[in-house]
């Protein structure tokens, strides 16, 4: 902390009314025990704290920390960038890149990093299919299983799939997800867009494809070992139906279809044809959108080539979650900042890692369909 005149105030606060807040300075206390306000504002017109020492500026932020635990003041921080132009962002994110100490660099792929973890639960669909819960440190990650059933893991180079038959137990293994954008820092300088916006990106679509393709990997092995195939020439309400038997014959109910943006073309032509009812068909039309088929979600997956999991024609029904298997997640999503300095290339990144496993307990609870 700065001493002499002024102390730099390294959070600045906003009323509920948007304005901001300036208290007057701590005066001591009185007789009363109750505080003395003092002539001179707690901070100064370029948000610093008036106060002679550091020691006096501790006295003055506890006195702002009393008053805000009173209820007599109330304070809501101002996220960094609020009130920043987009020159003036791009002038902080040009010396956070160039700043030796590498903790400004840190510190923006900390903020990148909780919007990252934000979208990824919300699109990606593994973890929508399986039961994901945090692990602690040291702790061991064991699923009951019944011993008359095989359940599938997958391994730890995150793509074979391993079958457990015997024991009343499942121990599944743990594999690592990473995700390393790397941005020119010529870029920095000469980018007409968002660069950061596009470092989220691509973190984020390496990462969701990693954790759904050994996902997709899992459920492909374990949906033919408990049901047999169902063929289809078009997923319609009549494939769907059959696939929703096999899992719901086992005293299970279907819960998700997982498909390939090609078989949304067959729901489509199914509307077309009237097989659906007159409500369905007005949302298709507006909306351009089926959210369930069958009282079960649809779950499209598309992407060619490179971040295509769901592949054209193959359709999966799966149960519920917390009936089918688990996603324990031991180190949650974070970043280290790293540079390619020592190859002679000017770029600088994030590495982004987590470690999870992948479990299917219940292998009737999912089923697979395969159009001819």
């Amino acid at each position: 902390m700065k001493t002499g005149p002024y102390v730099k105030n390294t959070v600045k606060y906003v009323g509920r009314d948007g304005g901001p807040v300036n208290l007057p300075g701590f005066g001591g206390h009185a007789r009363s025990g109750s505080p003395k306000l003092s002539a001179s504002p707690m901070f100064n017109d370029s948000g610093e704290i008036n106060a002679t020492n550091a020691s006096d500026a501790l006295v003055q932020i506890k006195h702002v920390l009393d008053e805000a635990a009173s209820g007599r003041l109330s304070m809501q921080p101002r996220s960094a960038g609020m009130e920043l132009s987009a020159v003036e962002q791009q002038q902080i994110l040009a010396e956070a890149f160039s700043d030796p100490s590498s903790e400004g660099f840190h510190l923006v792929g900390q903020e990148l990093l909780n919007p990252v973890k934000e979208v990824i639960d919300y699109e990606g669909w593994i973890r929508k299919v399986l039961m994901v819960r945090p692990v602690r440190q040291g702790e061991i990650v064991r699923y009951d299983k019944d011993v008359f059933i095989v359940a599938w893991v997958v391994a730890e180079d995150a793509e074979t799939v391993a079958s457990v038959v015997g024991g009343q137990f499942v121990f599944p293994p743990e594999f690592e997800v990473t995700a390393q954008p790397m941005i020119e820092l010529k870029n920095i300088y000469q980018a007409q867009y968002d660069i950061l916006a596009r470092a989220q990106d691509r973190a984020r679509q390496s990462i969701e494809f990693k954790e759904d393709k050994a996902g997709i990997n899992l459920l492909d092995r374990a949906a033919i070992s408990a049901n047999q195939l169902t063929y289809f020439s078009s997923f319609n309400t009549t494939s769907a139906e059959a696939l929703r038997y096999k899992v719901e014959r086992n005293r299970l109910v279907l819960d998700k279809f997982l498909i390939n943006r090609q078989e949304l073309s067959d729901i489509v032509a199914m509307s077309q044809l009237g097989q659906v009812d007159p409500v369905t068909q007005r949302e298709l039309i507006l909306a351009g959108y089926i959210g369930t088929l069958l009282n079960a979600m649809i779950i499209t997956s598309a992407g060619v080539n490179t971040y295509e999991v769901v592949p054209p024609g193959i359709v999966y029904g799966v149960t519920a979650p917390e009936y089918l298997g688990g996603m324990p997640i031991r180190v949650e999503l974070f970043s280290e900042p790293v540079t390619d300095f020592h190859e002679g290339k000017a770029r600088r990144g994030w590495f982004w890692y987590e470690l999870l496993s992948q479990v299917v307990i219940n292998p009737t609870g999912c089923a697979k369909g395969i159009k001819l």
